[in-house]
């Protein structure tokens, strides 16, 4: 088994495919921002299909592993690109989504060749560069979607299917997916377009907390300068998550300083100031906020200093009350009397100096 050991198989190619559309249809509102945040903008449906049946169809067909389609650049004539049509940029961000969404596995990343490597090959009349990626499709465990209406009573999606000859061939209810059109949509009616050839989309509402936190990420001077790259808006993908959790922009600033103490060198001008700060927080429990243990000191600290200033009166009083008592001790009849021999001995010695 090796590296497919933990990755379950697929039902077969046209379930697997009806898979992907449902959990795109459920879940890409959910996915969109950590989308955007690692590939940099999102996916149509029609993208996202034409991407999977390319993969599908290298994929082996009993178990769905195995699929490793080269993938080509943008308007040429081989690869994932060449078979949908679609640019590289668009393929890697196809593939981005259908990892996020957990229906395929990169069981072995694509990489290029060392030297030693393409010396082997072209002796073997090998001229390619690098190798491929690895994937493996199966359903998701991680978005459940209802698959109701392609499997029938008493079967479960879930998990490795069975072997051939288990199951009756009438077992599951078959239907073609094709990339070329959009499948039809189950959803709620869409009024019409008012716009000539463009339909109208409906924006999803921004989370008010990653807003507020993206615009004082950007505002802040104690940020990096890359921080104002971009503007709040684009951010708020992003720092929505962590808003969620409680981050403030102190967090944010002593993230980069842990990163800075620990010996690790930090960038000070990203290629792509929003990867890179995903990247470190993605390295970081999001629910334990690094100002988390100075923000419980500082309201230690200020719980000591109410105490002091509650008890402040109390303290006031009793030093009134000390003071009263000394001065009724000095009205007493064994202080007069100290006072007088006192004043008699300070008598006596004036007279003896005068005397001299």
């Amino acid at each position: 088994m090796g590296v497919y050991a933990p990755v379950p198989c697929w039902w077969s190619r046209q379930r697997w495919l009806q898979h992907v559309e449902r959990v795109y249809r459920r879940h890409y509102l959910l996915l969109r921002p950590r989308l955007v945040a690692v590939s940099g903008g999102g996916i149509s449906l029609r993208a996202v299909l034409a991407a999977a049946a390319a993969h599908a169809a290298a994929a082996d067909f009993g178990t769905g592993r195995e699929s490793r389609p080269t993938l080509g650049d943008t308007g040429g004539e081989q690869g994932l690109t060449a078979a949908t049509g679609l640019g590289a940029r668009t393929i890697t961000r196809a593939r981005t989504f259908l990892r996020l969404a957990g229906v395929a596995t990169e069981v072995q990343a694509g990489r290029h060749r060392t030297l030693y490597e393409r010396l082997d090959s072209w002796e073997r009349g090998d001229t390619a560069r690098g190798w491929t990626a690895v994937y493996a499709l199966h359903h998701t465990t991680t978005h459940p979607v209802d698959n109701l209406g392609s499997i029938s009573a008493g079967h479960t999606p879930d998990g490795t299917p069975p072997r051939s000859g288990s199951l009756p061939p009438s077992s599951f209810e078959e239907k073609v997916v094709t990339t070329g059109a959009e499948p039809e949509n189950r959803g709620a009616p869409r009024p019409a377009s008012t716009t000539k050839g463009r339909s109208r989309r409906r924006r999803a509402v921004p989370d008010a907390r990653g807003v507020l936190l993206a615009t004082r990420w950007c505002q802040d001077p104690d940020s990096p300068p890359w921080a104002r790259f971009k503007t709040p808006t684009t951010w708020t993908a992003l720092l929505a998550l962590p808003a969620a959790h409680g981050w403030t922009v102190r967090d944010l600033h002593r993230l980069l300083d842990n990163h800075t103490t620990s010996g690790r060198r930090l960038l000070t001008h990203p290629k792509n100031p929003i990867a890179y700060l995903s990247w470190l927080l993605n390295q970081t429990d999001l629910t334990n906020r690094p100002c988390a243990m100075d923000e419980v000191y500082a309201a230690y600290e200020a719980d000591l200093a109410a105490q002091r200033r509650a008890e402040a009166p109390d303290r006031l009083a009793a030093a009134a009350r000390a003071r009263e008592a000394g001065r009724e001790a000095l009205h007493r009849e064994a202080h007069q009397q100290v006072r007088e021999i006192l004043a008699h001995r300070a008598r006596t010695a004036a007279a003896a100096r005068t005397i001299r």
